[in-house]
C-alpha cells in the first residue's frame, strides 16, 4: 500500500468526521467569536458547508484510493 493510499485513506476519515461533526464545530466557531453573522439561517447554512466540505473530502478520498489501489 503506498502513501497515496494512506493520505486517500485520512481525506475519508477526516471528511466523515467532519459531516457527523459539523453542528458542533459551527457551534463551537460561534462561542469563540470566530463566526461572521449573528443569525439562524446562517447558522443552518454555515452546518450545510461543513458538512458539504467534508462529503467531498470523503469522494476525493476514496477516488484516491480507487486510483492507487
Amino acid at each position: 500500500m503506498s502513501w497515496v493510499a494512506l493520505v486517500g485513506g485520512v481525506l475519508v476519515v477526516v471528511g466523515l468526521i467532519g459531516v457527523g461533526l459539523a453542528p458542533r464545530l459551527v457551534a463551537v466557531q460561534q462561542s469563540r467569536g470566530l463566526a461572521v453573522g449573528d443569525g439562524a439561517a446562517d447558522t443552518d447554512d454555515r452546518i450545510q458547508v461543513t458538512k458539504g466540505v467534508g462529503v467531498l473530502l470523503t469522494i476525493v478520498g476514496f477516488v484516491v484510493i480507487v486510483l492507487t489501489v
